[in-house]
């Protein structure tokens, strides 16, 4: 990874079209953002290289995949040391269903987002797989009853554009 650059407007607005479509051709990117293919492909290529643009992937409906529990699950290890961060990170990591896990400050340590095919199965992850990790002080889940907005990307707007 190269050394980040300041972002202008064009980058910004490649930057929200790829976040809208990732699969967008490079000549319609181009177009809507007012530049030939070739110099809109080099912006693109720059802007991976300093680590703008991290990776590109495919969404999936986690309920065509028969994935109809989504739970975050607030944990507390008993002495978040070092050595408990690290094994924690490496048994939640193994963990299939945590799709992610997020390191946080408050009265928990971490947060892990955990999908399931139903209720018994999240149990048992939580039951068999998390709550049974030798440093855990405290579990405590929130069922998702709906996802609201995901997947949206992140505000580019500077200041200047407001």
């Amino acid at each position: 990874m190269s050394t980040p650059r300041n972002l202008d407007k064009t980058d910004r607005n490649i930057l929200a079209a790829l976040q809208a479509d990732g699969r967008i051709s490079n000549v319609k990117l181009a177009q809507r953002v007012n530049l030939s293919p070739t110099p809109c492909l080099h912006r693109v290529r720059q802007l991976e290289d300093v680590g703008y643009i991290t990776g590109y992937r495919a969404v999936l409906d986690p309920e065509a995949l028969g994935l109809n529990v989504c739970a975050f699950v607030l944990i507390k290890l008993d002495r978040n040391t070092r050595d408990q961060a690290d094994a924690f990170e490496k048994a939640i990591a193994a963990i299939p269903e945590a799709s992610e896990y997020y390191s946080t400050a408050g009265t928990h340590d971490y947060m892990v987002k955990i999908y399931a095919r139903d209720l018994r199965a999240y149990q048992k992850i939580i039951n068999d797989r998390i709550a049974t990790l030798p440093f855990i002080d405290d579990v405590q889940s929130t069922i998702i009853l709906a996802e609201r907005r995901t997947g949206d990307g992140l505000n580019l707007a500077t200041e200047t554009d407001i």
